[in-house]
C-alpha cells in the first residue's frame, strides 16, 4: 500500500485529517472520490460481465462438445506441447567415479575445460573412444 492508503486506512488518522481540514476543501474532495469511485465501478461492472459472458460461451462450447460425443480432454489432446528433442550426447567424461556427458553445446563443463587447460584434447573426450 502506498502512504495515502496507510493514512486514509487508519480510522484514527482519518478522523484527524477530517477534523483538521476545511468544509469546502471536503465537499470537493469528496465530488472527486465520487466521481472516481463511479469510473471503477464502471469499470469492474464492463469486466465482470465480460468474465461472465466468456464463461457462458466456455459452458455452452463444453455442452456442444459433449454433445457431439467428445471431451474437452480429447481434443484438446492430452499430451505436451512437442519440446524440442534433447541432443544425443557427443562427449563423456568420468568426475568423481560418475559417468557424465555432454553434448558440445553450451558451456563446456568445468570438468572437461580444466583437462583441456591441461592439454587433453577435446577429441580424446568423443564417446566411442578408449583413451581416457
Amino acid at each position: 500500500m502506498n502512504r495515502i492508503q496507510d493514512e486514509l486506512t487508519s480510522e484514527r488518522a482519518l478522523k484527524k485529517f477530517l477534523r483538521e481540514s476545511d468544509f469546502t476543501f471536503l465537499e470537493k474532495l469528496s465530488a472527486r472520490i465520487s466521481a472516481a469511485l463511479d469510473e471503477k465501478r464502471a469499470e469492474h461492472i464492463k469486466q465482470e460481465n465480460q468474465r461472465r459472458l466468456r464463461e457462458e460461451k466456455r459452458n455452452e462450447l463444453l455442452a456442444l462438445i459433449e454433445s457431439e460425443g467428445f471431451s474437452a480432454a480429447e481434443l484438446a489432446g492430452n499430451s505436451a506441447a512437442p519440446s524440442s528433442a534433447k541432443r544425443k550426447p557427443k562427449y563423456q567424461y568420468v568426475e568423481h567415479g560418475v559417468r557424465k556427458t555432454w553434448s558440445g553445446v553450451g558451456r563446456v563443463p568445468v570438468f572437461i575445460q580444466q583437462e583441456l587447460d591441461a592439454g587433453k584434447t577435446l577429441e580424446s573426450f568423443l564417446i566411442g573412444n578408449s583413451n581416457e
